[in-house]
């Protein structure tokens, strides 16, 4: 979706019509999680029907945004209708409205158009509007603008996410996707018209005109709808998914002396993207039609079904947009609140593209840079509330929409831990959705039938939670016995914990080991039998874990011998360790505990350099922790909790 971009807000006009003509306002009091559309506005008239077939048949030019042509909408009435409504820019001049091939009077007004009918329809019933039309769309639906490099001018489409009602009339709710579109385009001759589908026709005009004839039989999204027009060249090849026909790849490059040689050699790589993902995700969803590009002068891409819209073919971009017609255009997200299902899937292709094709280092890289991004959002969620859910700004916000997102599936396949188990339960919930719209909850749904594991604190911590943690960990060694004690706190108090798995990356003189353990609650202890000699410890050596600090401190550290032992974990519940100064093995040392008012609570002595004491009599508070050994004393404060 417009990846590297973030969107200048343009604001939905979100005043609803009723089934009169000068209607109310209607505010909806619908659970957003559960809805297929999100505004701060609902009208129930556009839940009667379920758009199946839309024709475009437009005219466009390179010069400007003008447009002029004819729409035709078929739907199937799903409830009682008596007003059929679409959204439509008041911005553009209707012409003349058809209801089943007979002219009729229609409003339009307050960006929508509307018809009332005499006698209502009925469930089943079939109904066409065609829409003749003309203007000059408002907004960033429609942009013209001049390749100052290739000296070429352009038109293009952009509708994502509220912005197709600007330039043709439509239905704009995620949940109806069209079973199936032509699109239609008139131009002067020396240009092309790129488009979703298949190109059925050139079809030769009067007045030096031609009209590029695209259909699609896909179902697709009312925003995924598009179409880009300049003085393009073809350039096509093909890729070969295993154990599956050829898969066409149509670009269309502007048609000037050195372009295709500039952006051929990263074009090629499309085809290694196509079967890569194919194998990864599931065959390309739309392989008997095509995939293929449209430069344009957008701010990045736009993965407009079969025929993403490009500033350039960097691997990223091109990665990206193509992981898009598996993640966002064949299952496509049912509220603009779960973008993620979308965004942060798409970007994690960039990764999986990364990590395969070029290097292990290269995707790592890639990862500590999303990473660095989401860290900027301390306080910000990958889920977006219902009130942010109009506004472009916050659904593409690129730090946690994409960055953050992407870093969410990459915890995901942590907490699965087989790679083969993860990318076949990608495959099974893009298999159970397909040709729909999927929610985060959908996604977690199918995650948890599949590998039969809980995801509900994951998603509740890590998606509809806020911020990411941050860990200190200390660890001892003792004979042949490891302790570790890990202290997590977070970034944001709304979410005070994130449970989660964590590898311990151990090493020693003759190699390295790594064990997992299961971060529960904010401190933990954990205590295993280990008989090497441990060099240093390394935690997520991976980095799978979105994260802003580790802070590992040794016990056993020389840098530690200045004072005469070591508490952890501090703040602790029912027990804390004491870890002792080399410099007191086998000395008699005498420890006490006192409260804040420095009253004695406890005392005892012991010969042991690694003892384990009891706190669970203790009322929570804050304690000193005194040890006397040697002459010397050294104290320590102690939280319970």
């Amino acid at each position: 979706m417009k990846n590297l971009l973030v969107i200048i807000l343009c604001l939905l006009p979100l005043i609803i019509l009723s089934q009169t003509s000068n209607p109310e306002p209607f505010k909806s009091s619908f659970d957003s999680r559960n809805k297929s559309d999100i505004h701060l506005y609902y009208n129930p008239l556009l839940d009667n029907y379920n758009l199946h077939f839309v024709h475009l048949d437009l005219n466009v030019s390179d010069e400007s945004t003008y447009i002029s042509g004819n729409v035709s909408l078929h739907a199937t009435i799903v409830q009682t209708l008596d007003t059929l409504l679409f959204n439509f820019s008041n911005y553009m001049t209707i012409d003349s409205v058809f209801i089943n091939n007979l002219k009729v009077a229609a409003s339009h007004n307050n960006n929508y158009l509307q018809y009332i009918f005499e006698t209502p329809l009925e469930v089943n019933d079939q109904v066409k509007m065609q829409v003749y039309y003309h203007g000059i769309p408002f907004g960033d639906g429609v942009t013209n603008k001049t390749n100052t490099s290739w000296n070429k001018k352009v038109t293009w489409s952009l509708s994502e996410s509220f912005h197709a009602y600007e330039w043709w009339p439509c239905k704009q709710v995620l949940s109806d996707k069209i079973d199936s579109a032509y699109i239609f385009i008139t131009c002067d001759d020396d240009l092309k018209a790129g488009s979703n589908g298949l190109l059925k026709d050139e079809v030769s005009l009067a007045g030096n005109k031609k009209r590029f004839e695209w259909k699609t039989n896909y179902p697709i999204n009312y925003y995924l709808i598009s179409f880009a027009v300049s003085e393009y060249e073809d350039y096509s090849f093909y890729a070969y998914p295993e154990g599956y026909d050829p898969v066409l790849i149509q670009n269309y490059i502007y048609n000037t002396t050195g372009c295709l040689d500039f952006y051929k050699n990263n074009l090629d790589k499309t085809a290694d993207l196509i079967e890569l993902f194919s194998d990864k995700f599931g065959i390309y969803p739309f392989r008997n039609e095509k995939y293929g590009h449209c430069l344009a002068e957008l701010g990045g891409g736009m993965e407009h079904q079969t025929m993403s819209t490009m500033k350039n073919f960097n691997f990223y971009l091109v990665a990206h947009e193509l992981g898009h017609m598996w993640f966002g255009d064949y299952v496509t997200c049912a509220s603009w609140q779960d973008i993620w299902i979308n965004e942060g899937f798409a970007s994690y292709t960039e990764y999986v593209a990364k990590e395969n094709l070029v290097s292990l280092n290269e995707a790592y890289n890639w990862m500590k840079d999303a990473h660095n991004y989401a860290l900027g959002e301390p306080q910000g969620s990958v889920y977006i509330p219902f009130e942010d859910a109009a506004y472009e700004n916050r659904i593409f916000n690129y730090a946690l929409s994409y960055k953050k997102g992407a870093a969410l599936v990459h915890m995901i396949r942590n907490e699965i831990n087989n790679d083969e188990i993860f990318f076949s339960a990608i495959k099974n919930y893009l298999a159970e959705y397909a040709n729909g719209v999927a929610t985060g909850d959908d996604f977690k749904n199918s995650l948890e039938t599949y590998t039969n594991i809980d995801f509900d604190a994951f998603f509740n911590q890590w998606y509809y939670g806020k911020g990411f943690p941050r860990f200190s960990v200390e660890y001892s060694q003792v004979n042949d016995t490891l302790s570790l004690s890990v202290q997590q706190r977070t970034s944001s108090s709304e979410t005070p914990l994130f449970q989660i798995h964590v590898d311990y990356k151990i090493s020693f003189s003759d190699g390295d080991t790594t064990i997992r353990f299961y971060q529960s609650k904010n401190n933990e202890f954990y205590s295993i039998p280990f008989s090497k000699n441990i060099i240093s410890i390394e935690m997520d050596p991976n980095n799978y874990i979105l994260k802003e600090s580790v802070t590992i401190d040794s016990v056993n550290s020389p840098g530690n011998n200045s004072s005469l032992f070591k508490i952890f974990p501090n703040p602790a519940r029912n027990r804390v360790q004491l870890r002792f100064n080399i410099n007191l093995h086998n000395q008699r040392k005498h420890v006490q505990v006192f409260n804040l008012n420095g009253k004695l609570i406890k005392q005892f002595y012991t010969y042991k350099d690694l003892i384990s004491v009891g706190i669970s009599d203790l009322s929570n508070g804050f304690y000193f922790i005194k040890v006397i050994s040697s002459g010397k004393s050294f104290s320590y404060k102690l939280i319970k909790q």
